[in-house]
C-alpha cells in the first residue's frame, strides 16, 4: 500500500493511500483518535486551608472562582509533549505502578491573586523540557487574597480511556476526487465562469473559452460546481482505491509519531487476533 505525504506540517498531515480500501484506512483513522498515547494529567492535590505569602505576611484563601473538579479538569486537557520511548503506562512499568520516573511527570502551581492563572504557571518538577506546550491558555482567574497551590501527576493513557488523552484530533478520510470536464453543447462562457467561480478552494480557472484544473488533489468534493453547471459539463468522480487521510495533533507528538505508532499498534493487533484464530481446534 503506497503512501504519498501530500503535506507535513509540525502539527498536521495529509496522507495519500493508493491501492487501499476504505475499511484499512478506516481502521487507520479509528486508532490514531482511540489508541495513540500521550501525557496527561490525571490526578491533583489542592492545598487546603489559608495560603501565607511568605514575602509580604498576607494570608490568602485556597480557594478560586471554579470548584476544584473543574480546574483538576482543565489541567488535565492542557498538552504535555510526551516521548514514547521514555513514558510508558503505569500498568506496563517496570515499577508495578507504583510511580516512577518512566510513568509519571508531576507539576506544581503556585500563583496568589488578583491574577490570572495560565498554563505556564503549571511547571513541572524536575525536567522543563516537559512544560506544557500551549503556555497561555488561561486555567483560572483569582481574585484578591485568592490562591491556588496545587500538585499534579501526569500520567500515560489513551483517548479510549478519557478524551484528555487524545493526541489526533479532526481526524477525516476521503477518496481521491476526480475532476471529469466536457463541454456540453448550449454551455457559455458565462456558465463555465460562474462553475470556475464556485469552487471554494478555487481549483478551476477559466481561460481562452477552456475550463482546467489547477490541483484536483484539493478538491473536497463539495458538490458547488455540479450545482451551478446545469450542462452538466462537469462532475466529480471518486476512486475506491485512493484516499486522503488528514489530521492534526496537540502537539504531544509529531504526525508522524501519531501515525508511526497507529501502524504499529494496528499490526499487533492483527497478529494478536492471527495467533487467537490459529489456536482454534
Amino acid at each position: 500500500m503506497p503512501v504519498t505525504i501530500q503535506e507535513l506540517k509540525p502539527r498536521s498531515t495529509i496522507l495519500e493511500f493508493e491501492g487501499s480500501t476504505a475499511s484499512q484506512v478506516n481502521a487507520i483513522r479509528r486508532t490514531l483518535l482511540a489508541d495513540v498515547p500521550k501525557l496527561a494529567i490525571e490526578d491533583v492535590e489542592f492545598h487546603l486551608g489559608p495560603i501565607r505569602d511568605e514575602a509580604t505576611g498576607k494570608d490568602y484563601d485556597s480557594s478560586t472562582s471554579m470548584f476544584d473538579e473543574a480546574v483538576a479538569l482543565r489541567l488535565g486537557l492542557l498538552p504535555i509533549p510526551t516521548d514514547l520511548g521514555q513514558f510508558r503506562k503505569k500498568s506496563e512499568c517496570t515499577c508495578g505502578g507504583t510511580g516512577c520516573p518512566h510513568c509519571q511527570v508531576l507539576y506544581s502551581v503556585d500563583r496568589k491573586g488578583p491574577c490570572t492563572v495560565y498554563a505556564k504557571d503549571v511547571v513541572p518538577l524536575g525536567d522543563a523540557s516537559l512544560a506544557v506546550l500551549e503556555p497561555d491558555v488561561p486555567i483560572v482567574r483569582l481574585g484578591a487574597r485568592q490562591a491556588l497551590l496545587a500538585y499534579a501527576t501526569a500520567i500515560v493513557g489513551t483517548a479510549r480511556d478519557h478524551a484528555k488523552w487524545q493526541v489526533a484530533h479532526a481526524v477525516g478520510m476521503y477518496p481521491h476526487p476526480h475532476v471529469r470536464i466536457s463541454r456540453k453543447e448550449g454551455c457559455s462562457d458565462a456558465c463555465l465562469k460562474r462553475t470556475a467561480a464556485s469552487c471554494p478552494v478555487n481549483i478551476l480557472e477559466f481561460s481562452n473559452g477552456k475550463l482546467s484544473v489547477t490541483d484536483e488533489t484539493k478538491c473536497i468534493d463539495c458538490g458547488a460546481c455540479e450545482a451551478t453547471d446545469e450542462h452538466g459539463s462537469i462532475r466529480i468522480e471518486k476512486d475506491d482505491a485512493r484516499f486522503f487521510l488528514r489530521f492534526e495533533t496537540d502537539g504531544s507528538l509529531t504526525p508522524r509519531e501519531a501515525l508511526r505508532y497507529s501502524l504499529k499498534e494496528l499490526k499487533r493487533r492483527f497478529e494478536d487476533l492471527r495467533e487467537t484464530l490459529q489456536s482454534i481446534p
